[in-house]
Protein backbone atom coordinates (compact mmCIF):
# COMPACT_ATOMS: atom_id res chain seq x y z
CA UNK A 1 0.00 0.00 0.00
CA UNK A 2 2.81 2.32 0.73
CA UNK A 3 4.07 2.10 -2.46
CA UNK A 4 0.63 2.85 -3.87
CA UNK A 5 0.59 6.08 -1.84
CA UNK A 6 3.61 7.13 -2.93
CA UNK A 7 2.81 6.06 -6.81
CA UNK A 8 0.08 8.55 -6.21
CA UNK A 9 1.78 11.39 -5.01
CA UNK A 10 4.27 10.82 -7.80
CA UNK A 11 0.74 11.57 -10.29
CA UNK A 12 0.17 14.40 -8.01
CA UNK A 13 3.60 16.45 -8.37
CA UNK A 14 3.71 15.21 -12.52
CA UNK A 15 0.44 16.98 -12.76
CA UNK A 16 1.29 20.46 -13.70
CA UNK A 17 1.19 21.86 -17.22
CA UNK A 18 4.65 22.30 -17.49
CA UNK A 19 5.77 18.38 -16.79
CA UNK A 20 2.64 17.35 -18.76
CA UNK A 21 3.76 19.46 -21.66
CA UNK A 22 7.51 17.99 -21.48
CA UNK A 23 6.21 14.57 -21.25
CA UNK A 24 4.32 15.22 -24.77
CA UNK A 25 7.27 16.69 -25.98
CA UNK A 26 9.64 13.65 -25.19
CA UNK A 27 7.26 10.81 -26.94
CA UNK A 28 6.73 12.63 -29.48
CA UNK A 29 10.21 13.83 -30.08
CA UNK A 30 11.46 10.18 -29.22
CA UNK A 31 8.93 8.09 -31.53
CA UNK A 32 10.20 10.57 -34.34
CA UNK A 33 13.92 9.63 -33.10
CA UNK A 34 13.13 5.81 -33.47
CA UNK A 35 11.61 5.79 -36.67
CA UNK A 36 14.44 7.29 -38.10
CA UNK A 37 16.38 4.88 -39.05
CA UNK A 38 20.05 4.50 -37.41
CA UNK A 39 19.01 6.46 -34.49
CA UNK A 40 17.92 5.28 -30.82
CA UNK A 41 16.96 6.00 -27.55
CA UNK A 42 20.93 6.56 -26.50
CA UNK A 43 21.04 9.07 -29.65
CA UNK A 44 17.79 10.61 -28.72
CA UNK A 45 18.41 11.28 -25.21
CA UNK A 46 22.23 12.10 -25.46
CA UNK A 47 21.53 14.58 -28.13
CA UNK A 48 18.36 16.46 -26.08
CA UNK A 49 19.78 16.03 -22.78
CA UNK A 50 21.51 19.54 -22.52
CA UNK A 51 17.84 20.57 -23.01
CA UNK A 52 16.75 19.06 -20.13
CA UNK A 53 19.70 20.64 -18.25
CA UNK A 54 17.94 23.91 -18.56
CA UNK A 55 14.66 22.88 -16.94
CA UNK A 56 13.71 22.21 -13.11
CA UNK A 57 14.56 18.28 -12.45
CA UNK A 58 10.97 16.68 -12.44
CA UNK A 59 10.20 18.06 -16.21
CA UNK A 60 13.63 17.63 -17.36
CA UNK A 61 13.38 13.99 -16.45
CA UNK A 62 10.29 13.61 -18.04
CA UNK A 63 11.34 14.86 -20.87
CA UNK A 64 14.18 12.37 -20.97
CA UNK A 65 12.23 9.32 -19.80
CA UNK A 66 9.53 9.94 -22.98
CA UNK A 67 12.62 10.09 -25.25
CA UNK A 68 13.40 7.16 -24.06
CA UNK A 69 9.81 5.74 -24.13
CA UNK A 70 9.24 7.19 -27.54
CA UNK A 71 12.20 5.39 -28.61
CA UNK A 72 11.56 2.49 -27.99
CA UNK A 73 7.87 2.61 -29.43
CA UNK A 74 9.10 4.44 -32.97
CA UNK A 75 11.46 1.84 -33.84
CA UNK A 76 8.82 -0.47 -34.70
CA UNK A 77 7.75 1.99 -37.61
CA UNK A 78 10.22 1.80 -39.95
CA UNK A 79 10.68 -2.06 -39.03
CA UNK A 80 7.19 -2.65 -40.08
CA UNK A 81 7.12 -0.58 -42.90
CA UNK A 82 10.57 -0.46 -44.99
CA UNK A 83 12.32 -3.41 -43.31
CA UNK A 84 14.67 -1.17 -41.84
CA UNK A 85 14.89 -1.65 -38.32
CA UNK A 86 15.34 1.97 -35.95
CA UNK A 87 18.04 0.03 -33.69
CA UNK A 88 18.92 -3.40 -32.63
CA UNK A 89 16.22 -4.16 -30.92
CA UNK A 90 13.76 -3.77 -33.47
CA UNK A 91 15.41 -6.16 -35.76
CA UNK A 92 13.03 -9.17 -34.73
CA UNK A 93 10.30 -6.38 -34.93
CA UNK A 94 10.96 -6.63 -39.08
CA UNK A 95 10.74 -10.47 -39.12
CA UNK A 96 6.98 -10.41 -38.95
CA UNK A 97 6.25 -7.05 -39.52
CA UNK A 98 7.23 -6.41 -42.38
CA UNK A 99 5.90 -9.46 -44.01
CA UNK A 100 2.64 -8.48 -42.60
CA UNK A 101 2.73 -5.21 -44.33
CA UNK A 102 3.71 -6.79 -48.07
CA UNK A 103 0.47 -8.60 -47.16
CA UNK A 104 -1.53 -4.44 -47.24
CA UNK A 105 -2.24 -5.10 -43.51
CA UNK A 106 0.91 -2.40 -42.66
CA UNK A 107 -2.13 -0.18 -40.67
CA UNK A 108 -2.99 -3.40 -38.77
CA UNK A 109 0.96 -4.56 -37.68
CA UNK A 110 1.37 -0.61 -36.38
CA UNK A 111 -1.75 -1.01 -34.49
CA UNK A 112 -1.54 -4.47 -33.00
CA UNK A 113 2.35 -4.00 -32.11
CA UNK A 114 1.46 -0.61 -30.28
CA UNK A 115 -1.27 -2.11 -28.02
CA UNK A 116 1.89 -4.85 -27.40
CA UNK A 117 4.06 -2.35 -26.21
CA UNK A 118 1.57 -0.46 -24.40
CA UNK A 119 0.78 -3.71 -22.36
CA UNK A 120 4.60 -5.07 -22.42
CA UNK A 121 5.44 -1.57 -21.00
CA UNK A 122 2.51 -0.88 -18.51
CA UNK A 123 3.19 -4.54 -16.80
CA UNK A 124 7.16 -3.36 -16.41
CA UNK A 125 5.81 -0.11 -14.75
CA UNK A 126 4.27 -2.22 -12.31
CA UNK A 127 6.83 -4.30 -11.85
CA UNK A 128 9.31 -1.42 -11.23
CA UNK A 129 6.62 -0.06 -8.64
CA UNK A 130 6.30 -2.85 -6.81
CA UNK A 131 9.95 -4.56 -6.75
CA UNK A 132 12.14 -1.09 -6.19
CA UNK A 133 11.26 -0.25 -2.36
CA UNK A 134 12.59 -3.67 -1.54
CA UNK A 135 15.64 -3.80 -3.79
CA UNK A 136 16.15 0.14 -2.28
CA UNK A 137 15.83 -1.36 1.50
CA UNK A 138 18.13 -4.41 0.41
CA UNK A 139 20.63 -1.93 -1.22
CA UNK A 140 20.95 -0.10 1.85
CA UNK A 141 22.64 -2.89 3.75
CA UNK A 142 25.72 -1.84 0.88
CA UNK A 143 28.71 -0.09 2.42
CA UNK A 144 31.85 0.91 0.76
CA UNK A 145 33.21 -2.47 -0.38
CA UNK A 146 29.68 -4.06 -0.98
CA UNK A 147 29.18 -0.69 -3.86
CA UNK A 148 32.67 -1.31 -5.28
CA UNK A 149 32.00 -4.88 -6.08
CA UNK A 150 28.68 -4.03 -7.64
CA UNK A 151 30.11 -1.60 -9.74
CA UNK A 152 33.01 -3.55 -10.56
CA UNK A 153 30.32 -6.52 -11.26
CA UNK A 154 28.43 -3.68 -13.58
CA UNK A 155 31.05 -2.77 -15.62
CA UNK A 156 32.86 -6.34 -16.55
CA UNK A 157 29.29 -8.33 -17.39
CA UNK A 158 28.12 -5.04 -19.71
CA UNK A 159 31.62 -5.30 -21.55
CA UNK A 160 31.68 -8.89 -21.45
CA UNK A 161 28.01 -10.35 -21.74
CA UNK A 162 26.62 -11.06 -25.12
CA UNK A 163 29.99 -9.21 -26.74
CA UNK A 164 31.70 -11.16 -29.70
CA UNK A 165 34.92 -10.02 -28.94
CA UNK A 166 35.12 -9.46 -25.23
CA UNK A 167 38.43 -7.91 -25.50
CA UNK A 168 36.76 -5.05 -27.45
CA UNK A 169 34.58 -4.52 -25.08
CA UNK A 170 37.03 -4.33 -22.19
CA UNK A 171 39.19 -1.73 -24.17
CA UNK A 172 36.25 0.16 -24.66
CA UNK A 173 35.87 0.16 -20.95
CA UNK A 174 39.72 1.08 -20.19
CA UNK A 175 38.83 4.17 -22.35
CA UNK A 176 36.33 5.18 -20.02
CA UNK A 177 37.96 4.80 -16.99
CA UNK A 178 40.73 7.00 -18.18
CA UNK A 179 38.37 9.29 -19.17
CA UNK A 180 36.40 9.37 -15.36
CA UNK A 181 39.89 10.25 -13.90
CA UNK A 182 40.52 13.50 -15.25
CA UNK A 183 40.08 16.70 -13.00
CA UNK A 184 40.51 17.07 -9.13
CA UNK A 185 40.83 14.34 -6.83
CA UNK A 186 37.11 13.76 -4.62
CA UNK A 187 39.90 12.50 -1.58
CA UNK A 188 43.26 14.17 -2.20
CA UNK A 189 42.28 16.92 -4.16
CA UNK A 190 45.04 17.21 -6.79
CA UNK A 191 44.79 17.74 -10.13
CA UNK A 192 44.61 14.78 -12.07
CA UNK A 193 45.38 14.36 -16.18
CA UNK A 194 44.23 17.88 -17.27
CA UNK A 195 47.07 18.96 -18.99
CA UNK A 196 47.34 22.22 -17.59
CA UNK A 197 43.79 22.86 -19.09
CA UNK A 198 41.47 24.76 -16.34
CA UNK A 199 38.81 23.83 -17.89
CA UNK A 200 39.25 19.88 -17.22
CA UNK A 201 39.55 20.86 -13.46
CA UNK A 202 35.78 19.60 -12.99
CA UNK A 203 36.64 16.46 -15.49
CA UNK A 204 35.80 15.73 -18.59
CA UNK A 205 31.91 17.33 -19.62
CA UNK A 206 29.47 14.29 -19.37
CA UNK A 207 27.13 15.37 -21.59
CA UNK A 208 29.50 16.80 -24.54
CA UNK A 209 30.99 12.86 -24.35
CA UNK A 210 27.85 11.15 -24.40
CA UNK A 211 26.26 13.64 -27.15
CA UNK A 212 29.72 12.68 -29.30
CA UNK A 213 29.84 9.47 -28.83
CA UNK A 214 26.37 8.56 -29.49
CA UNK A 215 25.10 11.95 -31.30
CA UNK A 216 27.59 13.05 -33.80
CA UNK A 217 28.93 9.74 -34.50
CA UNK A 218 26.12 8.57 -35.45
CA UNK A 219 25.38 10.93 -37.86
CA UNK A 220 29.03 10.70 -39.14
CA UNK A 221 28.07 7.37 -40.20
CA UNK A 222 24.49 7.75 -42.08
CA UNK A 223 26.97 10.26 -43.81
CA UNK A 224 29.19 7.59 -44.77
CA UNK A 225 26.32 4.93 -45.94
CA UNK A 226 24.68 7.79 -47.87
CA UNK A 227 21.40 5.76 -47.96
CA UNK A 228 19.19 6.18 -50.44
CA UNK A 229 15.02 7.25 -49.17
CA UNK A 230 12.89 4.92 -48.64
CA UNK A 231 9.51 4.39 -49.94
CA UNK A 232 6.10 4.14 -47.09
CA UNK A 233 3.55 2.47 -47.62
CA UNK A 234 0.30 4.12 -48.02
CA UNK A 235 -2.02 3.94 -44.32
CA UNK A 236 -5.56 4.30 -43.97
CA UNK A 237 -6.95 5.36 -40.38
CA UNK A 238 -9.41 2.54 -40.76
CA UNK A 239 -6.89 -0.20 -41.32
CA UNK A 240 -5.20 0.70 -37.63
CA UNK A 241 -8.10 -0.90 -35.63
CA UNK A 242 -7.99 -4.59 -34.24
CA UNK A 243 -10.39 -6.79 -33.44
CA UNK A 244 -10.98 -8.15 -30.24
CA UNK A 245 -10.64 -11.71 -31.46
CA UNK A 246 -7.19 -10.05 -32.64
CA UNK A 247 -6.26 -9.35 -29.45
CA UNK A 248 -7.16 -12.19 -27.56
CA UNK A 249 -5.31 -14.50 -29.88
CA UNK A 250 -2.11 -12.35 -28.61
CA UNK A 251 -2.61 -12.42 -24.94
CA UNK A 252 -0.69 -14.93 -23.92
CA UNK A 253 2.68 -14.03 -26.31
CA UNK A 254 2.03 -10.18 -24.66
CA UNK A 255 1.56 -11.54 -21.36
CA UNK A 256 5.07 -13.85 -21.50
CA UNK A 257 7.10 -11.45 -23.63
CA UNK A 258 6.16 -8.70 -21.13
CA UNK A 259 7.96 -11.27 -18.01
CA UNK A 260 10.60 -12.05 -19.95
CA UNK A 261 11.42 -8.60 -21.19
CA UNK A 262 11.42 -7.20 -17.33
CA UNK A 263 13.45 -9.87 -15.86
CA UNK A 264 16.11 -9.76 -18.75
CA UNK A 265 15.61 -6.01 -18.25
CA UNK A 266 16.95 -5.98 -14.62
CA UNK A 267 20.24 -7.43 -15.86
CA UNK A 268 23.32 -5.72 -16.84
CA UNK A 269 24.20 -5.98 -20.25
CA UNK A 270 21.40 -7.55 -21.05
CA UNK A 271 18.60 -5.27 -22.44
CA UNK A 272 15.74 -5.20 -25.15
CA UNK A 273 17.79 -6.52 -27.93
CA UNK A 274 18.52 -10.59 -26.55
CA UNK A 275 14.99 -9.92 -24.70
CA UNK A 276 13.14 -9.63 -27.75
CA UNK A 277 15.33 -12.51 -29.75
CA UNK A 278 14.50 -14.63 -27.03
CA UNK A 279 11.03 -13.63 -26.73
CA UNK A 280 10.63 -14.38 -30.40
CA UNK A 281 12.16 -17.99 -29.93
CA UNK A 282 9.83 -18.97 -27.11
CA UNK A 283 6.78 -17.70 -29.20
CA UNK A 284 8.26 -20.32 -32.33
CA UNK A 285 8.95 -22.68 -30.00
CA UNK A 286 5.70 -22.89 -28.58
CA UNK A 287 3.98 -22.78 -31.57
CA UNK A 288 2.25 -25.48 -33.56
CA UNK A 289 2.95 -24.26 -36.77
CA UNK A 290 6.49 -22.76 -36.35
CA UNK A 291 7.64 -22.69 -40.50
CA UNK A 292 4.89 -20.35 -40.64
CA UNK A 293 7.14 -17.72 -38.40
CA UNK A 294 8.79 -15.07 -41.07
CA UNK A 295 5.31 -15.02 -43.07
CA UNK A 296 3.86 -12.83 -40.75
CA UNK A 297 2.42 -14.85 -37.47
CA UNK A 298 1.16 -12.09 -34.98
CA UNK A 299 2.40 -13.70 -31.96
CA UNK A 300 5.94 -13.28 -33.73
CA UNK A 301 5.66 -9.36 -33.58
CA UNK A 302 3.38 -8.70 -30.50
CA UNK A 303 5.71 -10.88 -28.08
CA UNK A 304 8.78 -9.28 -28.60
CA UNK A 305 7.29 -5.60 -28.89
CA UNK A 306 5.86 -6.12 -25.27
CA UNK A 307 9.62 -7.52 -23.61
CA UNK A 308 11.24 -4.64 -25.41
CA UNK A 309 8.98 -2.25 -23.24
CA UNK A 310 9.27 -4.20 -20.01
CA UNK A 311 12.32 -4.47 -20.31
CA UNK A 312 12.13 -0.46 -19.58
CA UNK A 313 10.90 -1.06 -16.59
CA UNK A 314 13.21 -3.48 -15.41
CA UNK A 315 16.39 -1.54 -16.29
CA UNK A 316 14.58 1.17 -13.90
CA UNK A 317 15.05 -1.00 -10.98
CA UNK A 318 19.15 -1.29 -10.60
CA UNK A 319 19.20 2.67 -11.81
CA UNK A 320 16.70 3.98 -9.30
CA UNK A 321 17.77 1.71 -6.27
CA UNK A 322 21.34 1.48 -6.41
CA UNK A 323 22.56 4.19 -8.80
CA UNK A 324 23.87 1.11 -11.36
CA UNK A 325 22.81 1.23 -14.80
CA UNK A 326 21.86 -1.98 -16.77
CA UNK A 327 23.42 -0.79 -20.34
CA UNK A 328 23.73 2.17 -22.36
CA UNK A 329 20.49 4.08 -22.64
CA UNK A 330 20.17 3.99 -18.30
CA UNK A 331 23.97 5.13 -18.62
CA UNK A 332 22.99 8.23 -19.74
CA UNK A 333 19.93 8.46 -18.08
CA UNK A 334 22.87 7.81 -14.83
CA UNK A 335 24.16 10.66 -16.26
CA UNK A 336 21.41 12.60 -16.28
CA UNK A 337 20.14 11.77 -12.73
CA UNK A 338 23.84 13.24 -11.18
CA UNK A 339 23.70 16.33 -13.71
CA UNK A 340 20.53 17.61 -12.40
CA UNK A 341 21.62 16.92 -8.58
CA UNK A 342 20.23 13.81 -7.52
CA UNK A 343 22.68 11.63 -5.87
CA UNK A 344 22.18 7.60 -7.53
CA UNK A 345 22.31 4.96 -5.00
CA UNK A 346 20.79 2.86 -2.24
CA UNK A 347 19.70 6.03 -0.42
CA UNK A 348 18.02 7.98 -3.46
CA UNK A 349 14.71 7.25 -2.48
CA UNK A 350 15.03 8.24 0.80
CA UNK A 351 16.76 11.66 -0.39
CA UNK A 352 14.51 12.35 -3.73
CA UNK A 353 11.77 10.35 -3.23
CA UNK A 354 9.26 12.41 -4.66
CA UNK A 355 11.43 12.86 -8.27
CA UNK A 356 11.69 9.72 -8.26
CA UNK A 357 8.18 8.70 -7.90
CA UNK A 358 6.98 11.90 -10.40
CA UNK A 359 9.14 9.96 -12.91
CA UNK A 360 7.22 6.65 -12.41
CA UNK A 361 4.52 8.26 -12.70
CA UNK A 362 5.63 9.66 -16.02
CA UNK A 363 6.10 6.55 -17.16
CA UNK A 364 2.08 5.26 -17.28
CA UNK A 365 0.98 8.67 -18.30
CA UNK A 366 3.78 8.75 -20.74
CA UNK A 367 3.12 5.09 -22.16
CA UNK A 368 -0.83 5.65 -22.87
CA UNK A 369 0.21 8.84 -24.32
CA UNK A 370 2.01 6.43 -26.78
CA UNK A 371 -0.72 4.28 -27.59
CA UNK A 372 -2.61 7.22 -28.93
CA UNK A 373 -0.21 8.72 -30.99
CA UNK A 374 1.32 5.85 -32.45
CA UNK A 375 -2.36 4.35 -33.50
CA UNK A 376 -4.03 7.88 -34.15
CA UNK A 377 -0.66 9.28 -35.81
CA UNK A 378 0.91 6.81 -37.56
CA UNK A 379 0.04 8.45 -40.94
CA UNK A 380 1.27 12.21 -39.77
CA UNK A 381 4.44 10.53 -38.54
CA UNK A 382 5.21 8.41 -41.68
CA UNK A 383 5.03 10.94 -43.82
CA UNK A 384 7.17 13.42 -41.60
CA UNK A 385 9.61 10.76 -41.26
CA UNK A 386 10.31 10.68 -44.88
CA UNK A 387 10.55 14.30 -45.46
CA UNK A 388 12.74 14.12 -42.60
CA UNK A 389 15.27 11.38 -44.24
CA UNK A 390 17.42 13.81 -46.48
CA UNK A 391 17.91 16.42 -43.82
CA UNK A 392 18.90 14.11 -41.05
CA UNK A 393 22.41 14.05 -40.75
CA UNK A 394 22.10 18.10 -40.81
CA UNK A 395 19.19 18.47 -37.88
CA UNK A 396 21.72 15.80 -35.96
CA UNK A 397 24.84 17.63 -36.20
CA UNK A 398 22.74 20.94 -35.52
CA UNK A 399 21.37 19.75 -32.72
CA UNK A 400 24.73 18.16 -31.24
CA UNK A 401 26.65 21.29 -32.22
CA UNK A 402 24.15 23.58 -30.46
CA UNK A 403 22.91 21.72 -27.64
CA UNK A 404 26.43 21.12 -26.09
CA UNK A 405 27.55 24.55 -26.37
CA UNK A 406 24.22 25.89 -24.50
CA UNK A 407 25.25 23.42 -21.28
CA UNK A 408 28.17 26.09 -20.06
CA UNK A 409 28.17 28.25 -22.87
CA UNK A 410 31.98 26.81 -23.75
CA UNK A 411 33.18 26.34 -26.86
CA UNK A 412 36.13 23.95 -25.05
CA UNK A 413 33.12 21.36 -24.48
CA UNK A 414 31.99 21.92 -28.30
CA UNK A 415 35.39 20.53 -28.81
CA UNK A 416 35.08 17.64 -26.81
CA UNK A 417 32.10 16.50 -28.22
CA UNK A 418 33.99 17.05 -31.65
CA UNK A 419 36.97 14.91 -30.34
CA UNK A 420 34.52 12.05 -28.92
CA UNK A 421 32.89 12.21 -32.11
CA UNK A 422 35.59 11.00 -34.12
CA UNK A 423 35.96 8.41 -31.55
CA UNK A 424 32.47 6.83 -31.68
CA UNK A 425 32.76 6.77 -35.29
CA UNK A 426 36.16 4.65 -35.63
CA UNK A 427 35.24 2.93 -32.40
CA UNK A 428 31.95 1.64 -34.84
CA UNK A 429 33.95 1.21 -37.76
CA UNK A 430 36.03 -0.89 -35.66
CA UNK A 431 33.01 -2.92 -33.81
CA UNK A 432 33.62 -1.57 -30.94
CA UNK A 433 30.96 -1.52 -28.04
CA UNK A 434 29.67 1.98 -26.90
CA UNK A 435 27.97 1.14 -23.99
CA UNK A 436 30.84 0.26 -21.84
CA UNK A 437 32.97 3.26 -22.62
CA UNK A 438 30.05 5.81 -21.03
CA UNK A 439 29.35 3.16 -18.55
CA UNK A 440 32.68 3.43 -17.16
CA UNK A 441 33.05 7.02 -17.51
CA UNK A 442 29.81 7.50 -15.52
CA UNK A 443 31.09 5.10 -12.69
CA UNK A 444 34.65 5.39 -13.20
CA UNK A 445 34.88 8.17 -10.05
CA UNK A 446 32.00 6.59 -7.99
CA UNK A 447 34.52 3.03 -8.30
CA UNK A 448 37.62 4.98 -7.34
CA UNK A 449 35.86 6.41 -4.34
CA UNK A 450 34.48 3.54 -3.63
CA UNK A 451 37.84 1.24 -3.77
CA UNK A 452 39.60 4.19 -2.05
CA UNK A 453 37.12 4.44 0.96
CA UNK A 454 37.14 0.89 1.74
CA UNK A 455 41.07 0.48 1.81
CA UNK A 456 40.80 3.31 4.50
CA UNK A 457 38.58 1.15 6.11
CA UNK A 458 40.79 -1.62 6.52
CA UNK A 459 44.03 0.45 6.70
CA UNK A 460 44.89 -0.90 3.09
CA UNK A 461 44.13 -4.57 3.37
CA UNK A 462 41.76 -5.83 0.14
CA UNK A 463 40.58 -8.40 3.26
CA UNK A 464 37.87 -6.27 3.62
CA UNK A 465 36.31 -7.56 0.24
CA UNK A 466 36.79 -11.55 1.14
CA UNK A 467 35.22 -11.01 4.72
CA UNK A 468 32.07 -9.26 3.35
CA UNK A 469 29.35 -12.05 1.95
CA UNK A 470 28.25 -9.79 -0.43
CA UNK A 471 31.15 -8.45 -2.11
CA UNK A 472 32.78 -11.18 -2.27
CA UNK A 473 29.90 -13.19 -4.00
CA UNK A 474 30.27 -10.29 -6.37
CA UNK A 475 33.82 -10.37 -7.06
CA UNK A 476 33.54 -13.83 -7.96
CA UNK A 477 30.85 -13.36 -10.00
CA UNK A 478 33.16 -10.36 -12.00
CA UNK A 479 35.73 -12.74 -12.24
CA UNK A 480 33.95 -15.26 -13.93
CA UNK A 481 32.77 -13.45 -16.39
CA UNK A 482 36.02 -12.63 -17.24
CA UNK A 483 37.46 -16.27 -16.95
CA UNK A 484 34.96 -18.31 -18.57
CA UNK A 485 35.04 -16.86 -22.12
CA UNK A 486 39.20 -17.91 -21.79
CA UNK A 487 38.47 -20.98 -20.28
CA UNK A 488 36.16 -21.49 -23.31
CA UNK A 489 39.12 -20.56 -26.10
CA UNK A 490 40.86 -23.47 -24.52
CA UNK A 491 38.78 -25.76 -24.48
CA UNK A 492 37.74 -25.66 -28.21
CA UNK A 493 41.77 -25.93 -28.64
CA UNK A 494 42.19 -28.59 -27.10
CA UNK A 495 39.51 -30.22 -28.74
CA UNK A 496 40.57 -29.57 -32.48
CA UNK A 497 44.28 -30.88 -31.33
CA UNK A 498 42.30 -33.62 -29.83
CA UNK A 499 40.33 -34.44 -32.99
CA UNK A 500 42.90 -33.27 -35.57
Amino acid sequence: MENLANLAQGFADLATPLSLFWCITGVVIGTLIGALPGLGPVAGIAILMPLGYTLDTVPALTLLIGIYQGAMYGGRISSILINVPGEPSDVVTAFEGYPLTRQGRAGYALSLSAIASFAGGTMGFIGLVLLMPYVSRWGLRFGAPEMFALMLFALVSTSGLGQKNMWRGLIALGIGLVISVIGIDRISGEVRVSFGTVELWDGVNFIAVAVGLFGLSEAMVLLREKKEEQAFPHIRLIDLVPGLRDLARNVGAVCRGAVLGYLIGVLPGAGATIATFMSYGIEKRLSKTPQRFGTGVEQGLTAPEAASNASIGGSLVPLFTLGIPSGAVTAVLLGALITVGLQPGPRMLETSGDVIWATIASLFVANTLLLIINTAFVPFFTTLIRLAQRYLVTVIAALCVVGVYFVNFQFFDVGIMLLFGVIGYFMRLCNFPLAPLILSAVLGPLLETNLRQSLLLSGNSVEIFMTRPIAATLLVASALILILPILRLLWRATRRVALG
